[in-house]
């Protein structure tokens, strides 16, 4: 005994191939709208990372300057290895990421010092750039 099966659509066999055709067409424009915006969130995602790691590591650039004022001394564009700071950052810095210290006394008499620290990286072709600034007395850090 078989029994017929009801179809939706009377008098319809199948779908035609134009319906499949502009189902696919369809299905192509909506996957490549959602494709559009979820490269577009990774690229913020990562461009957030290396900024967010930049800033962490030029305020523990500075907050060791604090601990350790002996440290600070007029110099230009100075790598913070040879300074001696950076030793324990943890995260280690991703290796993209570049950074240079200025330091420059503003008054003879006061120890007051104006210090930069200046991040750099590369995100495809495009350079970017992090400054913090902050001014420092140099003298002893018995807080």
């Amino acid at each position: 005994m078989s029994r017929k099966i009801q179809r939706s659509w009377p008098g319809q066999e199948a779908m035609t191939l134009l319906e499949v055709l502009l189902a696919l067409v369809i299905f192509t424009i909506i996957s490549n709208m959602a494709l559009a915006i979820f490269s577009t969130t990774t690229i913020w995602i990562k461009h957030s990372r290396y900024e967010s790691t930049a800033t962490y590591y030029a305020a523990s650039l500075l907050e060791e300057l604090r601990e350790k004022p002996e440290k600070i001394k007029s110099v230009s564009m100075a790598e913070p290895e040879i300074l001696g700071l950076g030793e324990g950052y943890t995260p280690a810095i991703p290796p993209g990421i570049s950074a240079r210290i200025d330091m420059e006394k503003v008054d003879a008499l006061d120890r007051l010092y104006r210090i930069r620290v200046t991040l750099s990286w590369y995100e495809g072709e495009q350079k970017q750039k992090l400054c913090l600034l902050t001014m420092m007395r140099k003298g002893e850090s018995g807080l």
